[in-house]
């Protein structure tokens, strides 16, 4: 028999009701999900494990990728009808795919970061840029490194912003795109120079590898969040839309059931890493979870929804030319709150 814990149990009493508005006539709707194998993944399948999905009136089925831009790809083939992502994936599904951003899960920001060998001289020069006194490097010792990472992802926008940062442009670096996963294994290998990492990543080979961050997103100012995006087909079929509806809403009450207990998100986080071919030490994983929280009903209804993504991303995107300035306005169009608002989390 599953064991559901008691905080799982209150969320099943708390939203039970809804679910005679979501079933599809005696079955569940199923909702068709893809998650990241890193700390954004696992409260997915908290749900799942609990079985709060099945209480709530809907059934979710998920898929696991290592960044966000297969999981486009996925949407667009119908595998998924929504998908937990970055920034640097949300920006080119919501301006080429018409899809929907209809949550933000957490703030995405400590861990996404830029770390490279130890012996390079970019790591020795500090505080040769005024308006971002944190990083490491310059333009002259920054020149020409080989940064590997997955292209179109948070990871690669901060490799663009750091770039900007010392005067530079992508001409002046050679970025090799490839799978996150990929990325750290060649890596670790000896190959490249300086790793686009995630908190999958940073924290480990800052703490036990020796590496050294030249930046990350917050040392260059720079807000990001990871979001719920749904295809523009399931936004638009009534009975997808209650189950994305009843969705979002659990996964806010499950965020504040981490945020209340380290113990519990630490575990969660590090058997996530685990299932996915992956380890973590316990002290780097309490790190990620105490310093990267999750979005609940309250700070949902608090922020301001979508600000961060058009305000940071949306402007770097066009500058750099991944996108036509004439997008910022169906980019800004398929930020919609229909779904918080069916929920319960905005007004």
């Amino acid at each position: 028999m599953k064991r559901i814990t008691a905080a799982a149990l209150s969320l099943v009493f708390v939203f039970v009701a809804c679910c005679a508005d979501v079933r599809a006539g005696d079955e569940p709707v199923l909702l068709k999900v893809g998650i990241l194998d890193g700390w954004t993944g696992f409260p997915t399948k908290y749900v799942v494990d609990q079985g709060l999905d099945r209480a709530n009136g809907f059934r979710i089925e998920y898929m696991v990728f290592s960044s966000g831009a297969p999981a486009n790809e996925a949407m667009v083939a119908g595998e998924l009808d929504c998908a937990i992502i970055g920034g640097g994936a949300t920006i080119p599904a919501l301006a080429n795919l018409n899809a929907k951003m209809i949550y933000e899960t957490n703030n995405d920001t400590a861990g996404l970061s830029l770390i490279a060998r130890p012996e390079l001289d970019c790591t020795k020069v500090s505080g040769e840029v005024a308006e971002f006194p944190k990083i490491l490097g310059n333009a002259e010792t920054v020149r020409n490194l080989n940064i590997l990472g997955p292209n179109g992802t948070l990871q690669y926008f901060c490799a663009l912003k750091y770039t900007e940062a010392l005067g530079l442009t992508t001409e002046d670096v050679n970025f090799i795109s490839m799978d996150a996963n990929q990325a750290y294994q060649a890596f670790m290998l000896g190959e490249g120079d300086v790793f686009a990492a995630t908190n999958n990543h940073s924290f480990t080979l800052v703490q036990d590898e020796g590496m050294v961050m030249l930046a990350d997103l917050d040392s260059l100012d720079c807000a990001a969040t990871a979001q719920v995006v749904c295809s523009d087909r399931a936004f638009n079929d009534p009975a997808k839309f209650k189950a994305l509806t009843a969705y979002i809403k659990v996964l806010a009450q499950v965020a504040d059931v981490m945020n209340n207990d380290l113990d519990l998100a630490t575990k969660s986080y590090m058997d996530w890493i685990s299932l996915n071919g992956g380890s973590r030490p316990e002290s780097v994983a309490r790190s990620i979870m105490a310093t990267k929280p999750y979005y609940g009903p309250k700070e949902t209804a608090e922020r301001e929804f979508g600000k961060d993504l058009l305000d940071n991303f949306v402007e770097f995107f066009i500058m750099t030319e991944q996108i036509e300035p004439e997008q910022r306005d169906q980019i800004a169009a398929n930020v919609r709150d229909d779904v918080l608002k069916a929920a319960g989390l905005k007004k």
